[in-house]
């Protein structure tokens, strides 16, 4: 995944670096499904399929501001996960990115979830001399507090998509019904860097509607604090559907 912060760092042509996942902070793969998507016990499978209006990661634009897909599957076995997915690019002539994922979820407390996940980016059609793919490092909290579900997630990699550079990702979500089969969501994250001067902020808030049990609709306000991104990290509004099955 692309991302302009790196655009000083990776010094790679004019690159810009760069769906928050309907799952209730819309972006399309950002990094697959969590755990708590799947069955707790016994063996299970499922995919899903998301669209959005474009995608953006971590708030940085991806697709050229197009429209994008974003299909995946996934397995589960008494709390351990593993999936695949790929999705539409538009940057330094990739037009491809390829998503895996593996790891475990599971409760260590009465109301607190824990996710420990491996998840590794990847690029089929990159440019000869540019390795873009990365494999990051990724541990998940997350309760309830009356209706709200709150969380927070950390990231973690040795060699930041070709910067050979180690970065950190720190991220608080939550979400809450506000009416029937309507939920709001939002999320507060850092990119952290060994060059601090292209680390930044990013945050999104949104709604998501269960129009069904396996389809729903999100509509998502993305913004971060990075200036002179050319407008691929401008503020913008996602708008999308994932249908599960």
């Amino acid at each position: 995944m692309q991302n302009n912060k790196v655009i000083n760092t990776v010094k790679i042509s004019a690159a810009v670096f760069g769906l928050v996942c309907l799952s209730g902070g819309t972006a399309l793969a950002e990094d697959g499904p969590e755990a708590s998507t799947l069955a707790k016990d016994g063996l299970s499978f499922s995919a899903s399929l998301t669209g959005a209006t474009e995608y953006v990661w971590r708030g940085v634009e991806q697709s050229g501001g197009d429209p994008a897909i974003f299909g995946s599957v996934s397995a589960a076995y008494n709390g351990f996960y593993a999936g695949v997915g790929a999705e539409n690019v538009d940057f330094l002539g990739i037009n491809t990115e390829y998503d895996m994922w593996a790891g475990w979820g599971g409760d260590i407390g009465s109301n607190v979830r824990l996710d420990l996940t491996v998840v590794r980016y990847g690029y089929i059609d990159a440019p000869d001399g540019i390795d873009l793919d990365t494999t990051e490092l990724k541990a998940g909290l997350s309760t309830t507090l009356g209706k709200a579900s709150v969380g927070a997630v950390v990231h973690w990699t040795n060699d930041f998509f070709a910067t050979e550079e180690s970065a950190t990702y720190l991220e608080f979500n939550g979400s809450i019904p506000v009416a029937k089969k309507l939920s709001a969501s939002g999320t507060l994250a850092r990119q952290f860097l060994d060059d601090d001067d292209a680390s930044y902020m990013t945050w999104n808030a949104g709604l998501t509607y269960a129009v069904a049990d396996n389809l729903g609709l999100d509509v998502r306000y993305i913004d971060t604090d990075i200036k002179n991104s050319g407008g691929t990290a401008d503020s913008r509004i996602v708008a999308g559907f994932t249908a599960s099955f």
